[in-house]
């Protein structure tokens, strides 16, 4: 948690330097402040999982790829060239989607910033091999595979093979775009003379693709999952897991809290449209195809298996999109504004006003478990809609009445969106030391060198902290879990399954009966909460008997 705050602050600077040399200080400012305000970035500063951190090594990479391309010196640009696919191939060890940065670099290299140059692109491969390296032999290490990318054999999306057909498809792109100058050839195939017979070949091509069914099946399947997680998370229905759950009216829910597609979290995402609507007509891609593509490249890939995050309010895994997102956003925001200075009073009136409404939205939704989700919700899409409208009828009729109403509902969108992402933070803290109460009620009365066996340790770790043992039990360590309950028994020490799943794994393994009725550890404040509750073997001496046999906050029984 502490390495991925000091890795914030790095992504900020690199977000900041990285918008500086593609446009100006003026965008990198706005792009920094979208990015730490107007995101669910800041909710991942705090968390356990490694996210800032790997997103520093994957902006650290496309930064010295940037650099590479605005040097002068063939020296310097290769070695940045090699220190980025460095930072990408050590990436990997932190989070496997880092490899995505390699891919982005090298496209826009072919594509955009070195069209005509073929060994710029090997220098960020050559670089990524001592990392590769360190990953295949961390991974022999802990799953007997000589693989970068291996999770050992655990099978469905996460499976290795699953992602072969992708990875073969990759490869062809990759060597096309690597022997073939792709800029060249599509200018010479979009100039008069050959115009129509290139268009026809088009056709040819995507019907071809619409007819092979196993392509045609992948593309469906990156469609929809763009849909689900970009616009309508409501709408999932790959999977399911513990904590990710939909209520009485269908609504999809983690812990309590509704769970948002990307544009309910970033309403403002209209806003990148406007540069690339410039960069269409202006005919100047490298910019705009840098942030394309660091865009796409994630939102592609997870939407491959319609990855949503499982235990988040929001889509962590697109958090490397965000820098590029707010860079585009930046860029097209001040395109809007143009000469127009954002005034402290106008900006703290549309602030007050977006956070009035999504608070007044909140308080309705908290009266109505029907509308909770909607409330929290279905306001971001008529923002998103509102904005995009604005941006699309500015680009046909540029008045100023126009230019001023896009500006208004650039900047409630960043608002709103400032609103929801602190919201969400201030909810995460608020479950966090929900969490931390009931593992303290939960870990209360276990007496020290007891043992529980357990599918949440988490949630026992101030009982390790007084001398418990914790045993973490699935289907495959059922048998374990139940030659440990038998030992720490003979050794006369007290034994307790952790809710009911304990019970149904390990029962089958033991000679001695499990009690069929549940003791219960107090509380205050989740007095009838089913992770409260505690089996023990039948027989099972008085001193073990510390909990109460009826759900509540009283009635402790006390050692004899």
């Amino acid at each position: 948690m502490l390495m991925n705050s000091i890795a914030f602050m790095l992504v900020l600077w690199l977000t900041f330097a990285s918008a500086r040399k593609l446009y100006d200080e003026n965008i990198a400012r706005w792009s920094v402040g979208i990015f730490a305000f107007a995101t669910f970035a800041p909710t991942y500063v705090f968390a356990i999982w490694p996210h800032m951190v790997a997103l520093s090594f994957w902006m650290g990479a496309v930064y010295l790829a940037i650099s590479a391309h605005h040097t002068f010196s063939r020296k310097t640009g290769t070695r940045a060239l090699l220190c980025a696919g460095l930072l990408v191939g050590l990436g990997l060890n932190i989070r496997v989607d880092v490899f995505l940065a390699g891919l982005i670099i090298f496209f826009w290299l072919r594509l955009f910033a070195k069209p005509h140059d073929r060994i710029a692109p090997l220098f960020v491969a050559l670089g990524m091999v001592p990392g590769l390296l360190l990953s295949a032999w961390l991974n022999q290490i802990k799953f007997g595979a000589f693989s970068p990318f291996s999770y050992g054999d655990v099978g469905g999306a996460a499976g290795v093979s699953r992602y072969a057909p992708i990875a073969a498809f990759a490869g062809v792109l990759i060597t096309v775009s690597w022997t073939v100058n792709v800029p060249s050839m599509l200018r010479g195939a979009i100039s008069k003379p050959v115009r129509n017979y290139s268009a026809f070949a088009a056709f040819l091509v995507i019907s071809a693709m619409i007819a092979i069914t196993p392509i045609r099946d992948l593309l469906w399947r990156v469609l929809t999952g763009l849909y689900v997680l970009v616009i309508n998370l409501q709408a999932h229905e790959a999977y399911h897991q513990v904590g990710v759950e939909k209520n009485a009216y269908g609504q999809l829910l983690f812990w309590g809290y509704p769970k948002k597609a990307l544009i309910q979290s970033i309403p403002w995402l209209a806003l990148a449209a406007v540069p690339c609507i410039n960069a269409l007509r202006e005919k100047t891609f490298s910019n705009v195809g840098l942030c394309f593509f660091a865009i796409a490249a994630p939102l592609c890939f997870y939407a491959l298996n319609h990855w949503h995050g499982g235990g988040s309010y929001n889509m962590r895994y697109f958090l490397p999109a965000l820098p590029f997102l707010a860079m585009l956003s930046a860029n097209g925001l001040a395109q809007v504004l143009g000469d127009r200075p954002v005034t402290r009073q106008a900006a703290l009136a549309v602030f007050v006003t977006a956070g009035a409404l999504y608070l007044g939205f909140q308080e309705f939704g908290q009266h109505s478990e029907r509308f909770y989700v909607p409330a929290a919700l279905y306001p971001q899409w008529l923002i998103a809609l509102l904005l995009g409208g604005a941006i699309a009828w500015r680009h046909f009729q540029s008045t100023p009445a126009v230019t001023k109403l896009t500006c208004v509902l650039g900047l409630f969108a960043l608002a709103y969106a400032s609103v929801i992402n602190l919201y969400e933070e201030i909810g995460h803290e608020r479950t966090r030391a929900e969490q931390l109460t009931r593992a303290n009620d939960i870990s209360a009365a276990l007496p020290p060198g007891s043992l529980v066996i357990t599918p949440m340790q988490t949630s026992l770790i101030p009982a390790e902290k007084r001398g418990v043992f914790v045993m973490a039990v699935n289907e495959e360590t059922a048998a374990h879990a139940a030659a440990a309950a038998y030992a720490f028994s003979k050794a006369g020490r007290c034994v307790y399954f952790h809710n009911s799943l304990p019970v149904k794994l390990v029962s089958p393994f033991l000679a001695r009966p499990i009690a069929t009725e549940p003791v219960w550890a107090q509380s205050l404040h989740f007095a009838d909460d089913p992770r409260l509750a505690f089996f023990l073997l039948a027989g099972t001496p008085a001193e073990c008997r510390v909990f109460s046999n009826e759900p509540g906050s009283s009635g402790i029984i006390q050692n004899s």
